[in-house]
């Protein structure tokens, strides 16, 4: 018998189109097998310092402390709160996902007194809402919200949020995992505090690094708190000195995997962001003429749409779980399913980086006519890749 160690490794060659990861392109994978060095080597400082610079750029930033946390996005979400919030301190939470209620149960757990502003799921914020829960609480640290709600589909509208909580002396906290690189982010302009993302969504690279970036309203909070941040890990003071400071120790930096963002930074550069932004817009319009014509909707207000992420509404009589597992054993497509209140109830189909292309939104539809048709839902075969080509042709 063999043992599972002399095994060799043989992933399936998936097409990721769930929530996340996405598909990474060869050059990104490629940048990993350079060869590894030291955390502290002059060589890993420059490109620390090409990353950082790339994500200013992508963030539309001048903020210093702008760099990848050695972890997933939530990981990014938990840095943000640690080191913002102190017991005692007051944070509002705009929630209407799952994402939401993951960013108020961190605040909670970093000792935050947390007050929810909820919407429905498919919604977005609650404007109003949220005015009333600002003008009822005398002090507010800050709000946190979610550009790109990943359960839903939905696109925050950030500007009202941040206009709203500023003129309330509150910091803006802004979960941008799904967001950034695939939507427009202006962080100067909008005078965002805090903002978070994930590697492995619209920037391209495999997941495990959290980019995230300071703003100086939140670099002063940082800076004159009065009690320690209750992360060592996370805590911005001890990471400043390895990224921007004397280069101090703090951790071993996962170097493969910033080589990675590197390369998956660079590849965004020689596209173009606007053009990025374009091409996320255009593959989203597509998936939903296909979807449409399927008589499938989606969950999001059509104002209110994250093209990275669609949530398709599944139609009544056709099982979430037997659709899901005929595209990944037949065809291998990988989608996700809903989650909380939404399971069994969407598709999130994710759209995002290099699995943002007009061929993969084709294989999927045709192989979802295939699973559907066996599931006695009424298909007129190649229907819904005749509509997503005549929207496509749209954008020619």
């Amino acid at each position: 018998m063999t043992e599972p160690y002399m095994m060799d490794m043989r992933p399936s060659p998936r097409i990721l189109l769930g929530p996340g990861p996405s598909t990474v392109h060869p050059r990104v994978l490629r940048a990993m097998t350079l060869p590894v060095v030291g955390h502290l080597d002059p060589d890993f400082f420059q490109v620390m310092d090409d990353v950082s610079e790339m994500l200013r750029r992508i963030y539309g930033t001048s903020n210093p402390m702008t760099f990848p946390i050695s972890a997933t996005g939530t990981g990014g979400m938990e840095a943000a709160c640690a080191n913002i919030l102190e017991r005692g301190d007051t944070m509002v939470v705009c929630r209407n996902g799952y994402f939401g209620a993951r960013l108020a149960d961190i605040a909670e757990r970093c000792g935050a007194e947390t007050h929810i502003v909820d919407s429905p799921w498919g919604q977005p914020v609650d404007m109003d809402g949220l005015a009333a829960l600002l003008d009822r609480l005398p002090r507010v640290k800050a709000v946190g919200v979610i550009h790109g709600e990943t359960s839903t589909g939905v696109l925050n509208d950030l500007t009202s949020v941040i206009d709203l909580a500023h003129r309330h002396g509150a910091l803006v906290i802004v979960d941008a995992v799904t967001s950034l690189g695939g939507h427009e982010m202006r962080m100067d302009e909008w005078d965002i505090d805090v903002c978070y993302s994930g590697a492995q969504k619209c920037l391209g690279a495999p997941p495990g690094l959290a980019p995230i970036s300071f703003g100086p309203r939140a670099m002063e909070v940082v800076n004159t708190r009065e009690s320690k941040v209750q992360s060592f890990y996370f805590s911005l003071k001890e990471l400043e000195t390895y990224w921007s400071g004397t280069r101090a120790y703090h951790h071993t930096a996962p170097i493969s995997m910033t080589y990675s963002l590197r390369e998956a930074l660079s590849m965004a550069m020689e596209e173009g962001m606007d053009e990025r932004i374009q091409r996320h817009a255009r593959v989203a319009a597509v998936l939903r003429a296909g979807l449409h014509a399927l008589g499938i909707g989606v969950l999001a207000d059509p104002g209110h749409r994250l093209n990275p992420l669609t949530a398709a509404v599944i139609p009544d009589g056709v099982d979430d779980a037997t659709v899901r597992r005929s595209l990944l054993e037949e065809h291998n497509i990988e989608i996700g399913g809903g989650l909380g209140d939404l399971r069994a109830k969407v598709w999130r189909i994710g759209l995002m980086g290099e699995s943002a292309r007009e061929t993969n939104v084709f294989a999927l539809l045709s192989a979802l006519e295939i699973a559907l048709s066996r599931q006695g839902y009424e298909v007129a075969q190649g229907s819904s890749l005749a509509a997503a080509q005549q929207e496509l042709a749209q954008f020619s």
